[in-house]
């Protein structure tokens, strides 16, 4: 079994949620929290926008560096901020830190979700989504290279990920990278049901309109049709067959066409 940390730091770009999931990995644990964000601006007496403003971004990581340092033996959870990997005096921290470091990792476009969710809007207009991208892509390895675990965070509560982070020290150590690897599965299926969602949104725009201009519902030549398609475009593909193409589009259609009748009736 794995030991259970005194010290569990938290990593990853902004938006992944750190502070939230530290939280609630202290709730859940009945443990103390710690947002190094919050502590940095205790130590200047400002914010961290006003920091930026009038000493500069060197000011900043100075005190950010001094405070990741103190950290290390927090007994609890820590959230580290986003570029605490920028610096190389960081990252020296961080591999030789006696904390677990957790890697609350995730794509670019849940992070910017998270962000739109956390009211992070004025950042985001700052910056564009290619600014966004490269930006995650810098950082991203830098998060591996020091993390001790990483956990995905695609689609999943907050709860859910603290409940995994939790978890993860009441497991056998040698079942430790199937629970990696099933929190990524986990992350892909709610990635799956949230493409899903939204292509049921598309599904109720198309009824409204075969309504306006009395299109039929069904279209059998064009279900053919797609469903050829994919077997074409997956074939030779060992884990999609034609039979999985078959029943998961017969799903998604029987469905498409339920919601597209309720629809126009309702209408």
């Amino acid at each position: 079994m794995i030991k259970e940390p005194d010290t569990l730091m938290l990593i990853g770009f902004m938006g992944a949620g750190k502070t939230t999931v530290g939280q609630e990995i202290a709730r859940q644990h009945h443990s103390h929290f710690l947002d190094l964000d919050r502590e940095i601006e205790k130590k200047a007496g400002m914010t961290i926008p006003e920091i930026f403003k009038k000493e500069g971004e060197g000011a900043f990581r100075d005190l950010e560096t001094q405070v990741l340092k103190n950290a290390q033996t927090f007994n609890g959870v820590v959230a580290t901020g986003g570029g605490v990997v920028d610096r190389p005096e960081n990252l020296a921290v961080l591999k030789d830190s006696p904390a677990t470091l957790i890697y609350l990792h995730g794509n670019l476009e849940s992070t910017i979700k998270r962000m739109l969710a956390e009211g992070q809007r004025p950042l985001l207009q700052e910056r564009s989504v290619a600014d966004f991208f490269a930006l995650w892509r810098e950082r991203d390895p830098k998060y591996a290279q020091v993390a001790d675990f990483v956990v995905e965070t695609v689609g999943k509560t907050p709860e859910r990920i603290a409940a995994e982070i939790v978890a993860l020290f009441s497991a056998n150590e040698d079942d430790l990278a199937v629970t990696a690897l099933r929190s990524q599965i986990d992350a892909f299926d709610r990635q799956l049901f949230e493409i899903i969602a939204s292509r049921m949104d598309v599904v109720l725009a198309v009824a409204e309109y075969k309504k306006k201009v009395g299109m039929a519902t069904v279209q059998p030549n064009r279900m053919a049709a797609m469903k050829k398609a994919l077997k074409t475009d997956f074939k030779g593909t060992p884990h999609i067959t034609d039979e999985m193409i078959d029943q998961i589009m017969e799903i998604l259609l029987t469905t498409a066409i339920k919601r597209e009748n309720q629809a126009i009736d309702e209408g």
